[in-house]
C-alpha cells in the first residue's frame, strides 16, 4: 500500500482521532442534541480538533469542513477541502455500542482523492487513495461478488428527521426488505460504506446524509470496484443527500426499488 503525502497525512489524522474517542468512550460523558434525537459530545468535539490540527499543521493553506463546526469560510469551493466526520455513529458511542468510527477524506477540485475511516474499538482502519485501490489493515479489499437480490445482505440508515418525514424512508425499507436475503442498520455511514467496499455487506442506502457521513466511505467503494450514486442514479451522493452504494451488480436492481420522489 503506497500512500502519497495527503493519504498519509488523513490515516494519521484520523488515528489521532481515534485515540480521543478511545479515551471518552464508556465514560460518563455530558450530551447534547443539535436537534431532537440528534446528539453531540465533547468527544465528537475534541476528536474534530485533533484531526483538524494534524491537517492545518501539514496543510495551512487547505480548507476544512467537520460536522461539529469550524468550517472554512470557503471549504466547498476551495481547491482542496478536508471533509471531516469526527465521530460517525455518535448514537452507538453513546449507548456503548463499539461500531462507531472517525472518518477523514481530502477533495480536490470537486473530486474525493484520499479517504480513511478509522474504527478504534475494532481496530480497523479502512484507506483509500483515487486510483490506488482500498485496503483494510494494509490488505487490499474488494466488494462481493453477490449478482441476486435474495442473496444480498444490505445495510441502510435512517435520517435524523424520519420523526417528522418517514415517508420515503420506510418505503423504501419496505421496498427492499422483501427483496433481499436481510437488512441492518448499524449506526454508523461511514462504516457502512466501508462493509461495501470490502464485502461485508453487498450495498448501502441512506437520505438526509451530509458530505462528511460519505465523502471517504465513498471513495473506499469506489476504488473496491464498486458503484456509488444518489437515488437517481446520478453523481450528487456527497452534497445531494441520497447515497446508493453496491458491489455494482445490483446497482440497477436496487435503483429501481429504491424511490427519489418524497
Amino acid at each position: 500500500m503506497k500512500l502519497n503525502t495527503f493519504t498519509r497525512v488523513a490515516l494519521s489524522a484520523a488515528q489521532a482521532g481515534g485515540e480521543v474517542l478511545r479515551s471518552y468512550f464508556d465514560k460518563n460523558i455530558r450530551v447534547d442534541y443539535k436537534g431532537e434525537i440528534n446528539p453531540v459530545t465533547d468527544a465528537d468535539r475534541r476528536s474534530q480538533r485533533v484531526v483538524f490540527d494534524i491537517i492545518s499543521g501539514n496543510f495551512p493553506d487547505h480548507s476544512t469542513m467537520g460536522e461539529e463546526g469550524e468550517e472554512s469560510a470557503t471549504s466547498r469551493n476551495s481547491e482542496y477541502c478536508w471533509i471531516v466526520d469526527p465521530l460517525d455513529g455518535t448514537v452507538n458511542f453513546i449507548h456503548r455500542i463499539p461500531l462507531f468510527c472517525v472518518s477523514v477524506a481530502l477533495m480536490h477540485r470537486g473530486s474525493i482523492v484520499s479517504g480513511v475511516v478509522h474504527v478504534p474499538l475494532m481496530n480497523e482502519t479502512f484507506v483509500a487513495q483515487r486510483g490506488g485501490g482500498a485496503w483494510l489493515n494494509g490488505k487490499r479489499i474488494a466488494v462481493s461478488s453477490a449478482d441476486r437480490l435474495v442473496r444480498a445482505l444490505v445495510v441502510m440508515g435512517f435520517p435524523y428527521y424520519v420523526h417528522s418525514r418517514p415517508g420515503r424512508t420506510v418505503k423504501n425499507l419496505v421496498n427492499v426488505l422483501t427483496k433481499v436475503q436481510g437488512v441492518r442498520r448499524l449506526g454508523s455511514a461511514a462504516i457502512d460504506l466501508a462493509y461495501v467496499a470490502m464485502g461485508r455487506c453487498d450495498a448501502f442506502w441512506e437520505e438526509g446524509l451530509s458530505a462528511w457521513d460519505v465523502a471517504a466511505g465513498s471513495l473506499l467503494v469506489e476504488e473496491s470496484g464498486g458503484s456509488v450514486t444518489d437515488y437517481r442514479n446520478g453523481d450528487d451522493f456527497i452534497f445531494g443527500e441520497t447515497l446508493l452504494s453496491s458491489n455494482g451488480v445490483l446497482h440497477r436492481p436496487l435503483l429501481k426499488l429504491i424511490s427519489a420522489n418524497e
